[in-house]
């Protein structure tokens, strides 16, 4: 049984967007045979009654001007700027006081590596999910020039490149969600040390079932995350208007972590509904026609697909999110290329109850067989 540190710029709960439920999924899998403790950002008082199964939790908090000061000697020291914003020195101290009593250090995310012990003689492993530098490149294509959040991320991505390559020095293993990813990082990092592990997602009940008057499309993701917050624009600004000329009653239902400007111009469009964060997803993804994942980002994996899929609510991908996946195209899921093909998609699974039904039995199949979480996350206790 081995002692495990978990660090994390991001408290595991709510559970809402993929790095979390990662997070949270392979926290859990290695607490059935070993000591995890967990240290991370977030607020003094968050909950910890949905994580139990670790050993000692360790929250720090951090105020926006630290973070901002931080953020700007980040930029002096030309590394990326969210190590920057997610440093809290108290949080770096505490871990070198107690780094003696772990076998095994795990860093979630690029960002958490800042807080990985120079002296430490253990296990090293950088769950680093997605690649960054592939993710802000896809990120900066989408934005207007106007927009200047593109020209802070043209920033990032030439501070995150040069800082990859430094940071899996640190490492022995760099875990990656997918092969593609993988396959990117092999220019800069050695081979041997680079694993993939799958998402994965526990096999739930299945809560759909087709009806002529179903009429909810969902969304379910960190909105506050850029592919997400322009997917779920553009869907209610120029998808949902074409699919409502024949269809009225269908409604677009947002679900996941939102600021409050988002969740008010959001909640402007006609027929799109926003919800936020919920406690119960069974009791809105209810009457669903389908999951939507419209991102146009091709890194790492859409988590949001597997969480419809676990429900047996079928699910229509963008080609770009259809990539990263082992999914099986018109058996499993539905894939679209453009408007027009996501639309006709839609309409599909509205008035075909056969192919509707195909989808759902399909993929809560495909959850239980390929999915499992037991299953993928054996790879974690191999290199542990």
């Amino acid at each position: 049984m081995s002692k495990i540190l978990f660090i994390s710029t991001r408290y595991p709960f709510p559970i809402f967007g993929g790095d979390k439920l990662r997070l949270f999924s392979i926290i859990k899998y290695l607490s059935k045979k070993n000591h995890v403790d967990l240290v991370c950002l977030g607020k003094k008082n968050e909950p910890q009654k949905n994580l139990s199964f670790c050993r000692k939790i360790n929250v720090f908090r951090l105020n926006f001007l630290n973070r901002i000061i931080n953020t700007i000697f980040s930029f002096l020291k030309l590394e990326p700027l969210q190590n920057g914003f997610c440093l809290s020195k108290e949080m770096k101290e505490y871990i070198t006081n107690v780094e003696h009593k772990y076998d095994t250090i795990i860093c979630h995310l690029l960002r958490s590596s800042q807080y990985l012990p120079a002296k430490f003689k253990g296990k090293r492993i950088l769950e680093i999910t997605d690649l960054p530098s592939s993710n802000y490149e896809q990120l900066i294509d989408q934005l207007s020039i106007f927009n200047p959040i593109k020209y802070i991320y043209i920033l990032e991505k030439f501070l995150v490149y040069r800082y990859e390559t430094k940071v899996s020095d640190k490492f022995h293993k760099i875990v990656f969600v997918s092969h593609k990813d993988a396959a990117k990082a092999k220019k800069k990092i050695p081979k041997k040390k680079i694993l993939v592990v799958e998402s994965a997602e526990n096999f739930t009940s299945k809560v759909f079932k087709y009806k002529k008057n179903n009429n909810k499309i969902i969304f379910i993701g960190n909105i506050n995350y850029i592919p997400n917050k322009l997917a779920c624009y553009y869907f209610a600004k120029n998808i949902l208007k074409k699919i409502n000329l024949n269809y009225p009653e269908i409604k677009f239902h947002i679900i996941g972590n939102i600021g409050n400007v988002d969740r008010f111009f959001l909640g402007r469009y006609k027929n799109v509904v926003v919800h936020g964060k919920v406690n119960n997803l069974k009791n809105v993804v209810k009457n669903s026609i389908c999951g939507l994942c419209n991102v146009k980002v091709s890194t790492g994996f859409q988590f949001k697909t597997l969480t419809y899929m676990s429900y047996g609510i079928p699910s229509i991908l963008s080609l770009n999110s259809f990539v990263n996946t082992k999914f099986k195209k018109n058996s499993e899921v539905l894939v679209f290329k453009n408007d027009e093909d996501l639309i006709k998609n839609i309409c599909y699974l509205k008035n075909s109850k056969t192919k509707a039904n195909q989808l759902s039995i399909n993929s809560q199949k495909t959850i239980k067989k390929k999915y499992n979480i037991n299953k993928i996350l054996l790879k974690y206790s191999k290199i542990i």
